[in-house]
């Protein structure tokens, strides 16, 4: 049988796009999330509403170095070849001056190339830089290497670790990077590579108590029940639900993977559960795994972890096996069980990236064709935005959503917007809580029953903790730097 290409889409005519293209629209409803879309002009920011609609900020495009990573809402950070950039972020999700930056060359790692993608992790507090390529500026490099940052409430980066997790010629989840996905928890990270013999690797990265991301496991760790004795999967692209369940687009493949295989096969989608020592283990079956219609180079999970979008910018020819095409997809999912259909294709515009709010809003970005999707996804219907798609003026290359998870308070202090006082949730527990203090923050802390449970140098703290059954309390500190403290508090029952 034919082996599996991937055939390169060819961007579409931005001429003809552009006259039926809706700008973005007035709000009918408050601010939800702020939109951040990276080009080769500077950042564009957009305010999302509750019902979807995008408004494009005052200041827009915002002058950075490199390539956009994200927000954590104190600060913005941006990636260039050599340097890691922070710049201060307004209260209107406004980017201000640089705050600091540092050269990923002066530490371990450095060998493995220049800086070829990073992310922040789910606190916001630490920044993972992945560095790959030949440093002497040939073709192939001869490893991948993260380097951890963590950054102060300043926005300054401090060099923790790194770590070398890849060899030989490799492509990654995600494409031409090897990827790093993160877990719910943000305690493990996973890549996969084949190497020049065609071997599958999957690279396994556990998170250490410093915040610094360290190889911890690498082998053929992703297995599926039942399959023929020969088969190999390799995993293409993961994602997590808030807890600990990973989907992942693989493709399996006989004899061995990719130009080395037997057959083509299509593309499908496993749920995997994550072990305490980060191992991964499913119970679904060669055929309770479905088939997307789009090829999954990119997968994100909604915030709540029922949802899961599927998004492609290439096409899989499996010859006799079929063809995915680009595209956007949505299926349910649920956690450690098979995922299941949802939603037609979308769109068939490549999609690049893939992001969630958590007022249940799918972002997903075409780069060629310089649009901006945006849906309400819920389990009874899945609408467009009003507006949507949304043009982007130039050539966009990132897209990041940080969410407003919770008003400030109007005056100093703390507000705990979830859980609700007296309320009865389900483990693990969404806490989102907003801090006003004099001066600058420096830190917010959760203490879940006399223990603390998280920190951030955030003034907006998001995250999930898993509790046992019964009361807890719930108690939010907010720091400012000259060490004055500000507190709230909630009790709330886990059923």
């Amino acid at each position: 049988m034919a082996h599996p290409v991937r055939i390169w889409t060819l961007p579409l005519s931005l001429a003809l796009l552009a006259a039926g293209i809706a700008s973005a629209q007035d709000p009918t409803s408050a601010r939800v999330a702020d939109v951040y879309v990276g080009t080769t002009n500077g950042v564009y920011l957009y305010h999302a509403h509750s019902n979807g609609a995008l408004t494009a900020a005052s200041g827009s495009p915002f002058s950075i170095e490199g390539t956009a990573v994200g927000s954590n809402h104190a600060h913005f950070f941006s990636q260039g070849p050599i340097y890691l950039h922070s710049y201060a972020v307004h209260s209107n999700g406004a980017i201000g001056a640089q705050t600091a930056q540092i050269n990923t060359q002066n530490f371990s790692g450095s060998e493995c190339g220049k800086a070829a993608l990073a992310f922040l992790a789910h606190s916001g507090q630490d920044v993972y830089a992945q560095l790959q390529g030949d440093p002497n500026g040939g073709s192939d490099g001869s490893c991948v290497a993260l380097q951890s940052f963590r950054v102060s409430s300043g926005g300054q980066f401090t060099f923790m670790a790194g770590s070398e997790f890849a060899t030989e010629g490799q492509t990654g989840i995600g494409g031409s990077a090897t990827d790093v996905k993160l877990t719910g928890s943000g305690n493990y990270g996973y890549s996969g590579t084949y190497d020049e013999e065609c071997e599958v690797v999957t690279y396994r990265l556990k998170r250490e108590s410093t915040g610094a991301m360290l190889l911890d496991d690498c082998g053929y760790l992703i297995h599926v029940p039942n399959t023929p004795s020969d088969w190999r999967w390799y995993p293409w692209y993961m994602t997590s639900d808030p807890t600990n369940h990973m989907a992942i687009g693989m493709i399996g493949e006989s004899g061995s993977f990719g130009p080395c295989g037997d057959e083509g096969h299509l593309a499908q989608l496993g749920a995997f559960t994550v072990a305490s020592d980060g191992s991964l283990t499913t119970t679904n079956t060669l055929d309770q795994m479905p088939t997307p219609k789009v090829f999954p180079d990119i997968l994100n999970m909604s915030s709540s972890g029922q949802f899961l979008a599927v998004g492609g910018d290439t096409t899989l020819n499996a010859g006799d096996n079929g063809t995915q095409s680009t595209g956007l997809q949505v299926f349910h999912f649920n956690g450690a069980a098979p995922v299941t259909p949802y939603s037609k294709v979308l769109t068939t515009d490549p999609i690049n990236e893939i992001h969630w709010d958590r007022n249940q809003h799918l972002y997903a970005l075409s780069e060629s064709t310089h649009k901006l999707y945006v849906y309400t996804v819920t389990s009874s219907s899945i609408t467009a935005a009003p507006g949507s798609p949304y043009y982007i003026p130039s050539t966009p290359n990132a897209l990041s959503i940080a969410p407003l998870m919770c008003g400030a308070p109007s005056s100093d202090g703390v507000r705990v917007c979830d859980p609700a006082g007296g309320s009865t949730v389900a483990s693990p527990v969404l806490v989102e809580a907003s801090a006003t203090v004099s001066g600058t923050i420096a830190r917010m802390e959760l203490w879940v029953d006399g223990t603390k449970k998280y920190t951030t140098n955030s003034p907006q703290l998001d995250t999930t903790i898993g509790l046992a059954a019964g009361k807890h309390h719930f108690a939010v500190f907010a720091v400012n730097t000259a060490g004055q403290k500000w507190q709230n508090a909630v009790d709330a029952t886990v059923k």
